[in-house]
């Protein structure tokens, strides 16, 4: 049998050998388990784009190789944006005119209507002892791929906005975030869909599994980044604001303490955060006095004083612009659904 063959995956999506084996198709296992695509029916695609709580982000199809040989993901004209997520072994990316080495822990971003192409380097299979009731010099070995690469074609009307989180802490849409196994787990129920059965239940919540491993990845960059790039220890410095919380601190108080002038420290920050130092700190501050309300009777003046205001009407009127409610109003609400 000729192994050399093309699949449509979608919109000119394709994987296929690049070499011949003689009179039979390779076998591609990796802890037993087969390649897997999964394509979203025209039919469940076109109720994704129309469905409140599914036009933002969907799966247009999606799948994981596992094969030994070289393999080829390529694009010539999708309209959808593409991830790849290489699990383990390592592959050559050829993007925007660049060729890049995609490792263990990789991942990558394809903006639509962009030629790529993604090839699998040939790996050696990894031999493992079998569990077989045998001596330990004398078990078996089966052996399993140590190439594993997952990769989903995603569209919708968010689409370009959560691809663009992702894009913008990547070097022309290739990062490390390392190996996650949240993600896997991520991956792992997006293509158990197909044998869960395309219910409307079913397929929500695989659009909201994707939606959170694009969150997550997203928030993994920004740290891997940010610790690469740093010495900032922005743990340590949260943990100085919640030993503060009595007191106030001022912008040169953190930065001297984290050794850094106060325009980098409080651009480093909030590149971390999204929020100013201070403004982080008095959150801080207002989310333990909601705790305060809703766990104590401490009087208001008195939790106001124990945050380091000894106005409490200032302590209130900074409360309500934060949380939408008076102290007083915010207490008496435990009780109420």
């Amino acid at each position: 049998m000729n192994i050399d063959f093309v699949v449509n995956l979608m919109d000119y999506i394709v994987i296929r050998p690049l070499k011949k084996t003689a009179n039979k198709m390779p076998k591609i296992t990796a802890d037993n388990s087969a390649d897997i695509r999964l394509f979203i029916p025209v039919f469940l695609l076109k109720k994704l784009a129309k469905h409140r709580l599914t036009d933002g982000l969907y799966p247009v199809s999606l799948g994981i190789t596992q094969a030994q040989n070289n393999y080829k993901l390529q694009q010539e004209n999708n309209h959808s944006h593409t991830l790849i997520y290489c699990l383990s072994g390592t592959g050559k990316l050829v993007y925007q005119n660049k060729e890049r080495v995609i490792k263990r822990g990789d991942i990558v971003i394809i903006n639509p209507n962009t030629p790529f192409t993604f090839t699998l380097n040939k790996s050696p299979k990894i031999a493992v002892n079998s569990t077989s009731p045998e001596p330990q010099n004398n078990k078996p070995e089966h052996k399993v791929s140590s190439n594993i690469v997952y990769w989903v074609n995603f569209t919708g009307t968010l689409a370009h906005d959560f691809a663009e989180r992702l894009l913008m802490k990547m070097d022309l849409g290739v990062a490390h975030v390392g190996v996650l196994n949240n993600i896997v787990s991520d991956f792992d129920h997006l293509l158990a869909l197909g044998a869960r059965g395309y219910t409307a239940t079913n397929v929500i919540h695989a659009v909201h599994i994707l939606q959170q491993a694009l969150s997550f990845l997203a928030l993994q960059l920004r740290l891997t980044q940010f610790n690469n790039s740093s010495n900032f220890d922005l743990e340590a410095v949260e943990a100085l604001m919640r030993n503060s919380l009595h007191q106030e601190l001022s912008l040169d108080t953190l930065a001297h303490y984290s050794q850094l002038s106060k325009f980098h420290f409080a651009k480093k920050f909030k590149e971390l955060t999204d929020s100013s130092p201070i403004q982080h700190f008095i959150n801080m501050k207002i989310q333990h006095a909601c705790s305060q309300l809703d766990n104590s009777d401490i009087a208001i003046k008195d939790i106001a004083n124990g945050l380091g205001y000894s106005d409490p009407y200032y302590f209130s009127r900074l409360f309500k612009k934060l949380v939408g409610m008076s102290p007083k109003q915010y207490r008496d609400s435990r009780h109420r659904a």
